[in-house]
This record gives structure tokens, C-alpha cells and sequence, in this order.
């Protein structure tokens, strides 16, 4: 796929604009709709993230409070006005249901961005973590004008690093941050456009 057809694919997923609370169009793909978190979906986030499964996977290692559910939102909402991205809702088009997040952030202990997803585990397994991820790295190398977008994920959380393989990410090697031991992921732009030049 030639960049002028990336551009047009941009266009069509992103409308013209990105940011938090500037008006950005929701993200489409072939099942899901994104956009960014909000205050109103915090009764459904609260509950995604005070699963034990699901928290497992994040630096805590176990679930969240619906206070450290309602810090982590704030953050993300911060995150949005401060840079002008970050994490979305996820939903199936047509449905209210959060299926759960996904989208960029930064890594501020490093200076990198990442991929960062977690769905509920009532939606594991059917692919929308790949699906919105790979929607996450059109935006973060079309939009943002990225030149590499890493992903992070705990040695044993095979799931996960299987997305990120599936995204088109090698593995670099392991890293330490938060106080645990994490696998490090990366895709530049280069290597995002010749993968994408061959689908």
C-alpha cells in the first residue's frame, strides 16, 4: 500500500483532527468503534479493572479499588489534554457495552510511546485487542508523525505479546520498569509502511 492510500485510510478512520475534548470523530474499524475515555465510563471501567484476571497484567498485579479505577481515568483524560492523544473506549460499532481500552501513551520514565490495551475478560479471545491496536499504530505514525511506538507487557502474559506480534512489533528485549520486569516490544514507521505495503 503506497502512503497516498495510507493518507486516504487515515482520513477515513481519523477525520481531520485528534485530541481530547476537541471534537475528534470516533475511530471506525470493522468492528469497533473508539474514542476517548471519559468521566461517563467510569461505572464500566471501574468494573473492567477491578477484575483480578485483568489486573494481574498491570504493575499492580491484582485488581483496582474503584478509587485507583477513577485515578487511573483521570490520568488518562490528563494524558489527552496534555498531548493530544491517548487511550480510548472500545466498543463494537452499534453497541454501548466498553469492551475495554486501548490506544497511545507515554511512557514518561523513558520518552517513548506505547500501545497500551486491556479488554474485560468476558471479550478475550475474539481479536479486538488486535484489532483496536492496530488502529492505535495508523494513528500514532499517520496523525502523530511517530517514528517508533514501543509495547510493554509482563514476560508471562503470552496474550498480550501475542498481539503485539500480530501487530507487526519485534521483540527487543526486557526491560525493568514500575519495579517489575517487562518485555519490550517496538515497531518503527519504516517497517510499520513496509508492512502495511503488503497487505
Amino acid at each position: 500500500m503506497d502512503s497516498a492510500k495510507l493518507s486516504a485510510r487515515v482520513c477515513s478512520y481519523f477525520g481531520a483532527r485528534a485530541g481530547y475534548g476537541s471534537g475528534m470523530d470516533d475511530i471506525v474499524t470493522d468492528r469497533l468503534r473508539l474514542r476517548p475515555l471519559g468521566v461517563e465510563d467510569l461505572d464500566a471501567y471501574a468494573g473492567i479493572m477491578g477484575d483480578p484476571e485483568v489486573g494481574k497484567w498491570f504493575p499492580k498485579g491484582t485488581s483496582y479499588t474503584r478509587e485507583e479505577s477513577e485515578k487511573s481515568l483521570s490520568s488518562i483524560m490528563e494524558h489527552w489534554d496534555k498531548y493530544g492523544f491517548g487511550i480510548w473506549a472500545v466498543r463494537t460499532r452499534g453497541s454501548p457495552t466498553l469492551l475495554g481500552r486501548c490506544g497511545l501513551n507515554t511512557v514518561t520514565e523513558i520518552g517513548e510511546v506505547e500501545v497500551d490495551f486491556a479488554f474485560s475478560k468476558a471479550f478475550w479471545g475474539r481479536g479486538y485487542g488486535t484489532e483496536s491496536a492496530r488502529a492505535a499504530l495508523l494513528f500514532g505514525f499517520q496523525n502523530l508523525s511517530l517514528k517508533v511506538i514501543i509495547g510493554l507487557a509482563k514476560p508471562d502474559n503470552t496474550a498480550s505479546r501475542r498481539v503485539l506480534e500480530k501487530i507487526g512489533m519485534h521483540f527487543v528485549g526486557n526491560i525493568r520498569l514500575w519495579g517489575i520486569d517487562c518485555t519490550y516490544y517496538a515497531i518503527s514507521e519504516s517497517e510499520y509502511l513496509r508492512l502495511a505495503s503488503t497487505r
